[in-house]
């Protein structure tokens, strides 16, 4: 990371107007995309989305100023979706709108000084009342404190960019980055680590107990699970147990009922370690919708094929499927083959049901939350809904 984010430096040019993304090449062979530009409410984001798929890069950088802020959080949500990190370095900064897209890396790493933030403004209010400027004012800050929490940041980062005007910028320290989860991964802990791997070569350092984040040649981006650390029940029969010990057999603690909030403190096996109601105790994962990963299908339903244990036999069954299938990764990293598309309302007997009495899909096949799904990676990019 101390390494892409020295080369960023040598690498950012002037800033275009709107977006344009750029595959550059680091000295070790690794790939990352550096977007530069401004956010505009109109900009083509399946264009970054080629870029990273075509070019397997594993990492994004900004060199930007800002721009459109919802924009920037659907960017953001993009990153998280592709399982990209992100990277700022102090030579190419990324600021006002740029830093919401920042927050969207699963693993993310600044240099002191790169993040800029203040309160946002609007570009044009002409004709528009008091009343209903007040009413943006009030929801786009209630979207951006919901986006922040989504992304693990604490949403306290806006406290602190509201208090400087629209044309100042406020720069943050390494320590407030820490502080307010603005980077999983310090500035201190990269260049003061001096963990070793058994072949001499340094390790991405830990931080805050998650996990070392991967080198840049280790595993595709869509194929990383995200670590989990909160989520919601959501269970076919409507309520979770929360038991004292990893089997079902053991004494049940409490039930929650389906939309109850939680925290996931350790994943073990297939059970999450949680904290809920005030109370601790074991879950089972399939019982549980985590905020970290990206099927963010809370409340719908997904009509399961079959899980393989290869990627390559997953797609081929789905492309070879005269109905349009979609593949899935799992928390336990397989990779589970569904109908496209979620589902809400009486699925069974309006749906599912009808395709296996005509034997169009196989009577193995089954109605799930998908609670363990991490991310569609192929082969359809649908986010359809049927009710």
């Amino acid at each position: 990371m101390a390494g892409l984010a020295l080369g960023l430096t040598l690498v950012a040019q002037g800033a275009t107007a709107r977006l344009s993304y750029e595959v550059q090449n680091l000295k070790d062979g690794s790939k990352f995309i550096m977007v530069s530009g401004q956010f505009e409410a109109d900009d083509d984001l399946a264009i970054f989305r080629d870029k990273v798929l075509s070019s397997h890069a594993y990492s994004v950088s900004f060199f930007s100023g800002g721009g459109n802020v919802y924009k920037a959080m659907e960017f953001g949500r993009l990153i998280r979706s592709l399982g990209l990190q992100t990277v700022a370095a102090r030579g190419s900064e990324c600021a006002s709108a740029c830093s919401l897209s920042f927050l969207g890396g699963v693993t993310r790493y600044a240099e002191p000084g790169a993040i800029g933030v203040h309160k946002s403004s609007f570009a044009d209010t002409s004709g528009m009342s008091v009343e209903h400027a007040v009413a943006a004012v009030q929801q786009q800050t209630a979207d951006v404190i919901s986006y922040m929490s989504e992304m693990g940041v604490d949403p306290l980062l806006l406290q602190l960019a509201l208090k400087y005007d629209s044309n100042d910028i406020r720069y943050l320290s390494s320590s407030e980055m820490t502080q307010f989860r603005v980077t999983t991964v310090s500035f201190q802990e990269v260049h003061e680590s001096d963990v070793k791997s058994p072949s001499g070569e340094a390790q991405a350092p830990i931080a805050d107990g998650r996990k070392a984040v991967k080198t840049l040649n280790e595993e595709p981006p869509l194929l990383q699970v995200p670590v989990p650390r909160s989520g919601i029940v959501q269970d076919d029969s409507g309520s979770a147990l929360l038991k004292t010990s990893r089997d079902m057999r053991s004494k049940t603690i409490a039930a929650f009922a389906n939309g109850s909030e939680l925290q996931i403190m350790k994943n073990i096996g297939d059970w999450y370690r949680v904290s809920i109601g005030k109370k601790t105790g074991y879950m089972r994962q399939p019982s549980v919708w985590v905020r970290e990963f990206e099927e963010n299908q809370f409340g719908k339903r997904y009509i399961e094929i079959t899980t393989e244990k290869s990627l390559e036999a997953a797609i081929s069954l789905a492309k070879r499927s005269f109905i349009p299938m979609a593949v899935h990764l799992t928390a336990q990293g397989r990779y589970a083959v569904t109908i496209v598309g979620t589902y809400g309302g009486n699925i069974d007997s309006l749906v599912f049901q009808p395709l296996i009495n005509t034997k169009s899909i196989p009577p193995t096949a089954f109605v799930t939350y998908g609670n363990n799904y991490v991310r569609e990676i192929c082969c359809s990019a649908s986010t359809a809904t049927a009710e």
